[in-house]
């Protein structure tokens, strides 16, 4: 009988000590994930998504939205009549927030 209670006694030790790791390994994974989702947000906060891109399609200047492959408008501009660095500059591809600043950019550079 003593053997019995013995037996029983170590097997609630060890549920309860299996117990305690689950919630604390529970607990340490439910804090990463919040970390995480954190630092994701603080990032998206600090850097706005770029909304358009101009850069170079088929030899010519051509309006992206967002991380398109294909432009939604190619412009008239033939990039061998730029100069070389307003050629390399669109090769790289000029960002704008929105369709405003692109506005912009292009009426100061025109």
């Amino acid at each position: 009988m003593e053997s019995r209670m013995l037996k029983m006694g170590m097997l609630l030790t060890a549920m309860t000590i299996s117990a305690v790791l689950l919630v604390m390994t529970a607990g340490n994974s439910m804090r990463e994930q919040k970390e995480i989702h954190v630092e994701k947000a603080a990032a998206a906060a600090e850097k706005p998504p770029v909304e358009f891109t101009l850069k170079a399609y088929q030899g010519k200047a051509a309006l992206f939205r967002g991380n398109a492959e294909r432009p939604y408008q190619i412009l008239d501009i033939e990039l061998y009549l730029l100069p070389e660095e307003d050629r390399k500059r669109i090769e790289e591809g000029i960002s704008a927030g929105s369709e405003e600043e692109l506005r912009k950019f292009l009426e100061d550079w025109d």
